[in-house]
C-alpha cells in the first residue's frame, strides 16, 4: 500500500511538469505562391471530313497538316500524336471519319504559328487543353520549402513579440496533395488570338500570353519557445 501511495505522489509530481513542457510551444501555419510561365503546351487538333471542302480524306488533310507543320519548325515526330480515330454515320447515309490528334509545343509563339497555318488549310477545330513545365517538380519543392521558411519567420516574429525566442521545430503538417494542372476553358484562347489577327488596326500584335501556373502551399508548424 504504501508502495503503491509513493507510485502516485511521484505521478502527480511529474504530469504538471509535462503539461507545462507540453504547452510551451508556439503553432504557425506557413504559405508559399509560386507563378511558372508554361513551357508545355498542350493543343487538341481534329480534323474532319464533314468540315472539309469536297470531303476531303482524313489522311489527306493529316499529309497536309503534318507537311505544314514541319515549314514552320515544329518537330511532328516528337511533338505530334494522335489521341483517337472515329466514324459517325449520318442519316443521310454518309460515313465520315474523325481523327484527333495532340500537339505539344513550347511556347505562345509557336501556338500563334501553329494556329495560323492550319486555319490557311482550312483546320479550325484546335483547342488549348492544358499546359505545364517541364521542371514543375523542382518548382513544386521549391515552394515547399519557401511555405516553411515562412512559417519559421513567422513564429519568430511572434516570440521576438513578446521577448522570446524559437527553439527545435517539434512538429510539422503538410496537406497539399499536388498541384493541379492549369486547363484552358473550350476555345478562349483561340478566339483571343483570332481577334487579334482580325484587327487590322494593330500595328505590331502583342505577344500572347498564357495563364501561369500558380503553386500554392501551405504548411502548419510547432516550434519550442525558449524563455
Amino acid at each position: 500500500m504504501k508502495k503503491l501511495l509513493v507510485t502516485l505522489l511521484a505521478v502527480a509530481f511529474v504530469l504538471p511538469v509535462f503539461a507545462q513542457e507540453s504547452e510551451n510551444y508556439i503553432q504557425v501555419n506557413g504559405v508559399s505562391e509560386i507563378e511558372v510561365v508554361p513551357n508545355q503546351i498542350y493543343l487538341t487538333i481534329t480534323l474532319d471530313e464533314s468540315d472539309s471542302k469536297g470531303r476531303q480524306a482524313i489522311d489527306l488533310q493529316r499529309r497536309e497538316m503534318v507537311s505544314t507543320l514541319k515549314k514552320i519548325g515544329i518537330n511532328t515526330e516528337k511533338a505530334l500524336t494522335m489521341e483517337d480515330m472515329s466514324s459517325s454515320y449520318y442519316k443521310r447515309g454518309n460515313s465520315l471519319s474523325r481523327a484527333r490528334y495532340q500537339l505539344l509545343l513550347t511556347s505562345s509563339e509557336q501556338v500563334v504559328k501553329v494556329y495560323d497555318a492550319l486555319a490557311a488549310l482550312g483546320i479550325s477545330d484546335i483547342n488549348i487543353t492544358r499546359v505545364s513545365h517541364t521542371d514543375i517538380e523542382q518548382f513544386k519543392s521549391k515552394c515547399r520549402k519557401e511555405a516553411m521558411i515562412n512559417a519559421k519567420t513567422v513564429a519568430s516574429e511572434l516570440a521576438e513579440a513578446v521577448g522570446q525566442t524559437i527553439g527545435a521545430c517539434i512538429y510539422i503538417y503538410d496537406s497539399n496533395r499536388g498541384v493541379t494542372p492549369t486547363y484552358y476553358n473550350d476555345r478562349v484562347m483561340m478566339r483571343s488570338m483570332a481577334k487579334v489577327s482580325n484587327e487590322e488596326s494593330v500595328v505590331e500584335e502583342e505577344p500572347i500570353e498564357f495563364k501561369k501556373i500558380k503553386l500554392n502551399y501551405s504548411v502548419s508548424a510547432k516550434f519550442r519557445i525558449n524563455e
